[in-house]
């Protein structure tokens, strides 16, 4: 039978490894891995960083320590939700421990939306930003309809763990079938429609959520959160530039791209 305070430790390391893994700040495992601890009279030392945490709990002369390593990275806002949801209620000594650890290994097991969501999802966002540019209703179909296909064929790929083939191909295909819609068309405003499509593929949460451990004072966090943000948006356009560079080489004319 585990002890209370094992109990309190795989809950807290549960709760601030979903955190982590479903795009919430570094800062904020920490802190709800604490709260947790106190809320039941245990001494947390937690030490997050984007890929994993480690933690110590004691209380009396009891301790435990565990460490995590937090794989396969995305943002799933529902779930982080749920999850501050149980630590609330933790907290509040509204739901035991046994309860929390039971409601977490179900929000763990969720499963990720159909995928013909997230590519209508992605084609609608990208034809909103087409118009929010100020493009016209073929800068929107095209926006949309290449970014569906972008994201259909991404889900199909093999998880790269948030990568580089999955950046560099989205990068490709968004000015690859851009300036092949805009060329056999003969209309279209082709920067309006690469920059639309890629706008939705940029990591803007990783990079904000950089800004803002390091602006808390977990510069290890924020630093490694940032440069992959950047790396990852400097691979989508060499994407971009490696598709217009085939399209010129090939005799296209390069007032599309203006």
């Amino acid at each position: 039978m585990a002890t209370e305070v094992q109990k309190v430790i795989e809950t807290a390391r549960l709760s601030a490894g979903m955190i982590l893994a479903n795009g919430g700040e570094t800062y904020r495992a920490e802190e709800t891995a604490g709260r947790i601890g106190q809320a039941f009279d245990c001494e947390m030392d937690i030490i997050a960083l984007p890929t994993g945490l480690t933690m110590t709990v004691a209380r009396g002369g009891e301790s435990a320590s565990s460490i995590a390593r937090v794989g396969s990275r995305t943002v799933d806002l529902t779930r982080l939700e749920a999850v501050n949801a149980v630590s609330r209620a933790l907290t509040a000594h509204t739901m035991t421990l046994d309860e929390a650890l039971s409601s977490l290994k179900n929000i763990a097991a969720i499963k990720t939306p159909d995928g013909w969501r997230s590519v209508l999802a992605s084609g609608g966002s990208a034809g909103m930003f087409a118009v929010m540019f100020g493009g016209g209703w073929f800068e929107f179909l095209v926006a949309g309809l290449v970014s569906a296909v972008i994201q259909a064929l991404l889900l199909v790929l093999p998880d790269q763990g948030g990568a580089p083939l999955g950046c560099l191909l989205g990068g490709f295909l968004a000015a690859a079938l851009g300036l092949t819609a805009a060329t056999l068309c003969g209309r279209g405003n082709v920067s309006l429609i690469v920059v639309s499509i890629i706008m939705p593929q940029l990591p803007g949460l990783a990079f904000t959520n950089g800004i803002r451990d390091s602006m808390h004072g977990d510069m290890v966090s924020g630093v490694a959160r940032v440069t992959d943000a950047v790396m990852r948006a400097a691979v989508l356009a060499g994407g971009a530039g490696i598709a217009i560079w085939c399209y010129l080489r090939m005799g296209g004319a390069a007032t599309w791209l203006i």
